[in-house]
């Protein structure tokens, strides 16, 4: 199933915690482990075009995280999408 990513939370020091879509809500931590399972393809549309969420392998300086083959820059297309608080129903 093929889930598309319509905003975004984020924590105080701007990182993305949580991802919401139409009648979903899930941290990163259970979108990560639902692409690393292949329960779910998550997607953004960017220009009218699918672009898939993927995981980004943890490194020195950065922990496991999410990325878009969209991105083809250092600025993550993630970051680009609305944010969405906990109060938003």
């Amino acid at each position: 199933m093929t889930l598309q990513v319509m905003a975004v939370r984020k924590d105080h020091d701007g990182n993305i915690t949580h991802l919401r879509g139409a009648g979903w809500e899930a941290t990163i931590e259970r979108v990560i482990g639902d692409i690393d399972a292949g329960r779910y393809r998550y997607i953004v549309l960017v220009g009218g075009q699918a672009a898939d969420v993927f995981v980004a392998p943890a490194t020195t300086y950065w922990k496991q995280h999410l990325r878009t083959t969209a991105d083809t820059t250092t600025r993550n297309t993630l970051d680009a999408l609305p944010l969405f608080s906990s109060k938003d129903v």
